[in-house]
């Protein structure tokens, strides 16, 4: 496991703080700890029997024992799980560590404990989703107001949560009034099956227990709820007596579809096909996003079919031999920026599963320094450092003094240091997650296809097989046409087909329109050297400049709109070293950056206005701007109906065609959890992703975004 850096301080609070914020009924009391054990036996010998993917809930952390817990027996029944964690006070890996301290080698949630504080957990908010034992266990953390990230959860109706559990501190008369209101209740019940329970402990028989289960009791009845003592259940667990209150189910239903509703403009539904032996779900595509798409899916037990134009995987952007991996970060900390912290995290994590596993990739988590270059630049970076008070283990401010200590050569100059970023060689990545997912597909009882000098060339609706009222059993089908390097001519049928070719994005007439745009990048490789030998972290100014591996560096990169060309440029180069005398002039290391040998690599990100990537169902421009147009919304086109119109229908879109691209620059940071997400909705599961999130990746936000807003599409 890589060490995750612990020399700078990332705990702030004493003893104290961490006991009352993070009690451990589990570890006090036997009675609990056997109870707990019991009711998880008993829930994962039911969803057995049902052969299903068990949801479930937990409010509070702990200290981390009962997701231990549930973890070690998923394994033991290879039960593929989810659990959702809801915990009002953040907290990271390496507080979570000195949590753990009690634990010694003989303890049985040792080796559990070690690789939950590698997980890389930040104190931010939103989700964070860690998939463990290969996919069989997967646990969605929440940090921050309980009622405000269950609003943010999407309906999944194949994920609906069974159990919750409420640990023990949980449910005290000062946390049920501080936290567990009816409206969280109401949103709890929006995420529950009609039949889930909430489960807690109390093995108390004064009075004040009688008024905290009258408390609970009280909120569960009204949303729907049964509520069941696990310690009075435990030789013998049942699910609650208690009648689900009819019209509070109801009422259950009624907020699904006002939430869905309101948010109607960017939920990206599947159409079900049940998927036979010979229909694999396309992905179009051989980069980082083709690659942990095809993991994910495969995770879920999807079959795939993989059309990459190249004699190789990641042979296109992804193809460089060292990126830099750090989360991109803005002076309010808006959406994107909280996305691009939570899809960091969930790379790095990615990273530290398959290098587990055994697979190779070239990387270093050596933390990224960020300075600026000129006056500007210097500005934006002030405001990014003092515009929030960012969690250390994120990144934090570092003096001249101390930028010099971290990058080992001369850079006297104010920073913002991300420490649990670095490098990752991206095509190893790619590699390492195709390897990974051909074993999981064995396993699972699916199969993962890859035909290389395959280029699909257009895309068609198999118009013979659209559902109509005469044949309602027949499937509609994307037909792929693809030639190969022999020029010889091909087609293909599947009925979900995923487009994350990278640069090829926008070749197909169903995506032409997409506002996503090329910019050719030239990577330089330089040779170590002198006092460049010495630097140990990335370096991110006007350009970027890794340590050595290999006895190479890489330094860059050029940005060049819409390209007529990838051949090697030498001005390009002498421009990538000329960046780094900009940011730095006059240090001594400089003179060890040599781009002589002309050794560089080209490739084209592709970049969307607003630096996010697109993440979801292929919109239809056509049919929007027709919509646009008829009547009688062309009347009122820019009124309060009309804003409502669109956010309350499902924008148009081709069905089951999906778009996964737009990474830019920082698809080491962004792919991997934008795949998961786009896996889970294509399986109808719970995304690790809001609401809010999804219409910021949407590729439809670009119109929609105006027509929200009340402004004409121009």
């Amino acid at each position: 496991m890589t060490k995750l850096t612990t020399d700078f301080l990332f705990i702030d609070r004493d003893c104290a703080t961490f006991s009352a914020k993070y009690p451990s009924s589990y570890c006090q009391n036997p009675d609990y700890a056997s109870s707990i054990r019991h009711y998880y036996q008993t829930v994962l010998s039911d969803a057995a029997v049902s052969n299903k993917t068990l949801s479930i809930a937990q409010i509070g952390f702990g200290i981390g024992m009962e997701l231990m817990s549930l973890w070690q027996l998923s394994l033991k029944t290879n039960q593929k799980t989810l659990l959702s964690i809801f915990e009002p006070n953040p907290i990271n890996s390496v507080e979570l560590a000195s949590l753990h301290q009690h634990l010694d080698k003989q303890d049985p949630f040792y080796e559990l404990a070690l690789a939950l504080q590698q997980a890389c957990i930040a104190k931010i908010s939103g989700c964070q989703r860690l998939v463990l034992a290969k996919g069989l266990f997967t646990v969605d953390l929440y940090f921050g107001s309980l009622l405000e990230n269950c609003q943010g959860i999407p309906n999944a109706e194949k994920m609906l949560i069974s159990h919750w559990h409420c640990l023990p501190d949980t449910i005290t008369s000062q946390y049920i009034d501080q936290h567990l209101s009816e409206k969280l209740l109401w949103q709890m019940g929006r995420l529950s099956e009609d039949t889930a329970n909430i489960h807690y402990f109390d093995s108390a028989s004064d009075n004040d227990n009688a008024t905290r289960f009258k408390q609970l009791s009280l909120l569960a009845s009204k949303t729907g709820f049964g509520v069941n003592n696990i310690f009075n259940a435990k030789s013998e667990y049942q699910p609650d007596p208690q009648k689900h209150d009819i019209i509070a189910l109801q009422e259950r239903q009624a907020l699904r579809r006002s939430t869905d509703s309101h948010y109607a403009y960017c939920l990206s539904p599947c159409s079900e096909h049940h998927q036979s032996s010979d229909d694999t779900i396309a992905i179009i595509g051989g980069g980082i996003a083709a690659a942990h798409l095809a993991l994910s899916l495969i995770e879920r037990g999807q079959s795939v079919t993989i059309y990459c134009k190249d004699s190789q995987l990641a042979d296109g952007a992804s193809g460089n031999k060292q990126g830099a991996i750090y989360p991109l970060l803005t002076p309010d900390n808006n959406l994107m920026s909280q996305y691009f912290q939570q899809a960091f995290l969930f790379s790095r994590r990615r990273l530290q599963q398959l290098t587990d596993l055994g697979h190779q990739v070239d990387h270093q988590f050596c933390g990224v320094l960020q300075t600026g270059f000129d006056e500007r630049s210097d500005a934006r970076l002030n405001k990014i450092m003092l515009g929030q008070q960012w969690p250390k283990e994120i990144a934090f401010s570092v003096n001249p003094e101390q930028a010099n200590q971290l990058a080992k050569i001369d850079i006297n100059k104010n920073g913002f240091y991300y420490p649990w970023a670095g490098w990752i060689c991206p095509f190893e990545f790619a590699q390492a997650a195709i390897n990974h997912a051909c074993s999981v597909a064995e396993k699972n009882g699916c199969k993962l296809v890859i035909k290389l000098n395959t280029k699909i060339n257009s895309l068609e609706r198999d118009k013979s097989s659209i559902q109509d009222d005469k044949a309602p059993s027949q499937r509609a089908y994307w037909q792929l046409n693809a030639s190969h390097d022999n020029e010889q001519h091909d087609s293909f049928k599947h009925s979900k087909v995923v487009i994350a070719s990278g640069a090829q994005l926008t070749e197909f007439k169903q995506t032409k329109s997409l506002q996503v745009t090329g910019f050719r990048g030239q990577v330089s490789h330089i040779p170590t050297q002198g006092e460049l030998a010495q630097l140990s972290t990335v370096i991110c100014a006007h350009g970027y400049l890794t340590p050595s591996n290999n006895q190479r560096h890489c330094v860059g990169a050029s940005y060049v709109k819409s390209p007529d060309n990838l051949d090697y440029c030498p001005t390009e180069q002498l421009e990538n070293a000329q960046k780094m005398h900009q940011s730095f002039p006059e240090r001594n290391w400089l003179k060890d950056i040599d781009v002589s040998a002309a050794s560089a690599r080209v490739g084209v990100r592709m970049v969307t206005r607003d630096h996010c990537p697109m993440m979801g169902l292929a919109p239809n421009v056509e049919a929007i701007y027709a919509q646009y147009n008829q009547q009688p919304l062309e009347q009122h086109q820019h009124s309060a109906a009309s804003r409502k119109f669109w956010q309350q229908h499902q924008a148009p879109s081709y069905d089951n065609l999906f778009i996964l691209g737009g990474l830019g620059s920082r698809g080491l940071s962004s792919g991997p959890l934008a795949a998961e997400a786009l896996a889970a909705m294509i399986c109808n599961h719970t995304p690790p992703l809001s609401y809010d999130m999804l219409a910021m990746l949407n590729p439809n936000r670009m119109w929609l975004r105006k027509l929200l807003k009340g402004k004409a599409l121009s």
